[in-house]
């Protein structure tokens, strides 16, 4: 596996559109990125710690910061 995801390999993963993924950049609140020239990646660890913090135990609880 290759240390890096492309928005198109995090969106088959989580079931978003390029779109979504987009959004969640432009907001911050998603996993942290690469950005290289227009080229944006995710490192397989930062989408790892970031699905860890979204791990709930009621539907009510807050996530934890990202």
């Amino acid at each position: 596996m290759s240390d890096l995801l492309t928005p198109d390999q995090l969106g088959e993963r989580w079931g978003k559109t390029r779109q979504a993924l987009a959004q969640m950049r432009y907001r911050g609140d998603g996993p942290r990125f690469v950005k290289i020239g227009k080229s944006v990646l995710y490192r397989v660890q930062d989408v790892l710690d970031f699905e860890e913090s979204q791990i709930r135990t009621r539907t009510d609880d807050e996530p934890a910061v990202a």
